[in-house]
């Protein structure tokens, strides 16, 4: 991809303005759960349906952007934990896919991780 341009870090700093400060927080607090139990009926607490949400949302914002060529790879992947991200969420963004019936939720979310995840394995061959 090409290099970031001033474009490219407006659009970032913009992200950063609806970052979900608390859930990701939360998130990668030890209060965060994966419990199977809470996955197998997709209910989570209410706090930690909301905060759930909000990191999912967010990073599929991003996601679709990416997907869309609307913001520079090099510069988001230097800049986001997305496969990190995407590992400890992935859990409850399957499960609410397979609840959905909707193939399609959080798609893009995952497909930004596994790019990453390639991304980085570039990097260190280079």
């Amino acid at each position: 991809m090409s290099k970031p341009t001033h474009d490219d870090a407006v659009i970032m700093l913009q992200l950063v303005r609806t970052w979900p400060d608390e859930a990701t927080n939360w998130m990668w607090s030890d209060e965060f759960t994966a419990d199977p139990e809470q996955l197998a009926t997709g209910r989570p607490p209410e706090r930690a349906h909301a905060n759930i949400r909000a990191v999912l949302g967010w990073y599929e914002t991003i996601g679709t952007l990416y997907k869309h060529g609307l913001i520079n790879e090099d510069l988001l992947f230097d800049w986001l934990a997305i496969e990190e991200t995407w590992d400890r969420m992935r859990n409850w963004a399957l499960a609410w896919r397979s609840e959905s019936g909707n193939p399609r939720m959080y798609e893009n979310f995952e497909a930004m991780a596994l790019a990453q995840q390639a991304w980085s394995r570039e990097r260190e061959a280079a």
